[in-house]
């Protein structure tokens, strides 16, 4: 096998889906008197690079001014429970004027926001500890809007009061629930309220917290100027100076657990887990696990709802092997406590894996590559591009009919890896174009035969982003592959850069540096080999099996500042041959798709969910635990309904690496392993993949 070596010239980065973007090293002032001054020089300082570097910057007009005031009002006050009617009022004179602020480095909306702000925040931190220092009845049925986004502000401060006794009893309650035991079904606890109202206390507690100390007010205008670049376009992004918790993250080396944080409303989950952690490898830690508690650094359990996500990962990260206690929760499941060892935990140890599955005789391959990784090591020998490669050689030494690539909930990476990947299935031509401000560059798969030419398939959903839309378009623009998965991908036809703000101090005038954050640009936008950019729209799999895979996923076009789609005129390629019935084998696929009853439950399921959510709940506590058991239900038979059964289970085995001798090679019976080819094994998507496949070798056309 031949190992493609990068190229000495710097590789661009094709950044992952709404990632973090690098943190300056320098200090902002700590002399309060000096941050009026500070914040409009920050002010100055981003939208002097947007307007200069930014691929096609935003102009700033009224309608960039209403959405910048739109969006900062959501961040403060999300579930609009602490602004009232009049706040709001007050506040909208603002929405037309906010662009000529930024033109002027000024501050009069953030000034009047927060000002308003800090005294609702006090207001309603006396609220909420006068409402829980009694205990509720939950013998009273009455209804709240727990999600309340869209939810009219309280008219004034008597429906403010009812709006958060109500919402306080529903967290209680919400509470409750989990705390109780299941056999209880539901039944009045009066030790348990007062447990379940405390644990809501404290929770709130933190909150206001944050929000009432002295930095709060500084923490609230770099979230201001964060939504103001976001709304520039949705990767354009803003960090603070010094937020030292994100710096051991930028290294791409950490004492940690190896899982990535989802944040959805005021709860954290687990979004994603590396396969190089300790979390993945205990086999303890699921995919979707509610992050209800996280013990600190004395080992007291600490509940996370509503903490700053620097602080929950901060509270994860640790000395090397010092046990993390979690509480976690499965969707329809109880919580459970889990120990997890702080390990080492390296980016790179994200690799991509691979298997052989056997149905009805025929053996496929299956390659699940997480992200595009690169290799920083002098070798240059083990990014995604050559990690790909071995597998591929290894599924040909086992004689295999097919390959599936699974690029699901890969968010991109590094467009070098992506490009050179090419040569593994198709031989020299274009892979992408790539369009800044003054030039236009080709991006070729190389120059050599590629190492496998066999039936092909890409398996995408709405979280393959970026780097991931590129393979995918280029194997079904080129005719290469079947494209299979979610109605499309994630839509990120950009690429971004990292610039540091700020000033170099003078030694000889003793000034010292001064920071003014650091930012994630766009400077750059992906175009298909067809002249078609993956920006909003992504990639379409040529056959959908599911709208998306999940119903809290968030995607390109979800995102009102999302740049659009466009085209480009392009030279021409000479696409490659099908060796099957293309069209035969997609309407084959299309009809046992609409007829199979998993991704009909699974749909139905989520359906169901969205409806439930979406109306206001009740507060007595037999509705409250009808309500609950019936959200639990709903979650436990969407998650059966995606793991297979009976016929549906493949055999999935490990492929064996025949370059090496068989007395040196060792069988991995780790836990992560196992983990991954029960997964592999129960997949409902991949079942389908590999009937496509069987299909696509069934139907092989003359050449």
């Amino acid at each position: 096998m031949k190992l493609l070596s990068r190229k000495n010239n710097p590789w661009l980065l094709v950044a992952c889906a709404l990632s973090a973007s690098y943190t300056a090293h320098a200090q902002a002032p700590a002399d309060t008197a000096a941050w009026p001054a500070y914040r409009k020089d920050v002010i100055a300082a981003v939208f002097n690079k947007i307007n200069k570097s930014h691929f096609a910057p935003r102009q700033l007009d009224d309608a960039y001014a209403a959405d910048v005031w739109k969006r900062y009002i959501a961040t403060l006050d999300p579930n609009r429970c602490i602004f009232l009617q009049e706040d709001i009022q007050q506040l909208s004179a603002f929405q037309s004027t906010i662009d000529d602020e930024i033109k002027s480095s000024g501050t009069g909306f953030f000034d009047a926001a927060m000002a308003i702000y800090t005294q609702r925040i006090h207001e309603v931190q006396a609220l909420c500890e006068q409402t829980l220092a009694k205990p509720f009845d939950f013998t009273v049925k009455e209804t709240v809007l727990a999600e309340r986004k869209n939810a009219p502000y309280p008219a004034g401060k008597k429906e403010q009061a009812d709006l958060w006794r109500k919402l306080l009893k529903y967290h209680t309650l919400r509470n409750y629930m989990e705390m109780q035991d299941s056999a209880a079904k539901g039944k009045p606890d009066a030790a348990l309220e007062a447990k379940a109202r405390e644990k809501v206390g404290k929770w709130y507690a933190d909150f206001f917290r944050q929000n009432t100390r002295g930095q709060a007010v500084n923490d609230k205008f770099f979230q201001y100027i964060g939504d103001a670049a976001m709304e520039v376009d949705p990767h354009t992004m803003y960090t603070a100076p010094q937020a030292l918790t994100l710096n051991d993250m930028l290294n791409k080396r950490y004492f940690g657990l190896g899982i990535e944080l989802g944040v959805k409303e005021a709860d954290f989950f687990v979004k994603r887990m590396l396969p190089g952690g300790s979390a993945y490898r205990s086999g303890e830690v699921k995919e979707n696990d509610l992050i209800l508690a996280i013990s600190d650094h004395q080992g007291q359990m600490k509940d996370i709802a509503g903490v700053p996500p620097t602080e929950v990962a901060a509270m994860i990260r640790g000395e090397k092997g010092t046990p993390v206690k979690l509480r976690l929760k499965q969707p329809g499941a109880q919580p459970r406590n889990v120990t997890v060892t702080r390990e080492e935990i390296i980016d790179k140890e994200n690799r991509a894996k691979s298997a052989v599955i056997e149905r009805d005789g025929k053996r496929f391959g299956y390659i699940w590559l997480p992200v595009f990784y690169t290799d920083d090591t002098p070798t240059k020998q083990n990014g995604a591009c050559n990690d790909v490669a071995r597998e591929v050689e290894k599924l040909k030494q086992e004689e295999v009919e097919g390959i599936v690539m699974d690029l699901r909930g890969n968010g991109g990476g590094a467009l070098d890896e992506v490009v050179r990947m090419g040569y593994c299935f198709v031989p020299e031509g274009p892979m992408s174009w790539l369009r800044g401000k003054d030039k236009v560059d080709r991006y070729n798969s190389p120059a050599t035969p590629p190492l496998y030419d066999g039936p092909l398939t890409v398996l995408v959903d709405e979280g393959s982003a970026s780097a991931s839309e590129i393979f995918a378009a280029a194997m079904q623009d080129r005719k290469r592959a079947l494209v299979i998965g979610t109605s499309s991908t994630f839509g990120k036809g950009t690429a971004q850069t990292n610039i540091n703000l700020g000033k170099m101090g003078d030694v000889a005038k003793g000034t010292a540096d001064i920071s003014y954050g650091s930012m994630r640009l766009t400077v750059q936008k992906f175009y298909r080999v067809t002249g078609e950019s993956t920006q909003l729209k992504g990639v379409r799999p040529d056959i959908v099996l599911q709208d998306r895979m999940s119903r809290e996923s968030v995607m390109e076009k979800d995102y009102p500042s999302a740049m659009v789609c466009d085209t480009m005129k392009l030279l021409p390629f000479t696409p490659e041959t099908f060796t099957f019935d293309f069209n035969k084998v997609v309407e084959t696929a299309r009809k046992r798709v609409a007829k199979e009853s998993a991704f009909a439950a699974v749909a139905a399921g989520a359906q169901q969910l969205e409806q439930l959510n979406s109306r206001a709940v009740v507060l007595d506590l037999p509705s409250f635990y009808q309500r609950y058991t019936q959200t639990a239900r709903l979650e436990q038979q969407i998650k059966d309904a995606k793991q297979g059964s009976g016929e549906n289970i493949l055999r999935v085995t490990l492929p064996v690496d025949r370059s090496v001798h068989p007395s040196l090679l060792k069988a991995d019976n780790s836990p992560a392993t196992t983990e991954f080819l029960r997964k592999t094994a129960k997949d409902i998507y991949l079942v389908e993949t590999v009937k496509i496949m069987e299909d696509m070798v069934g139907n092989k056309i003359s050449q």
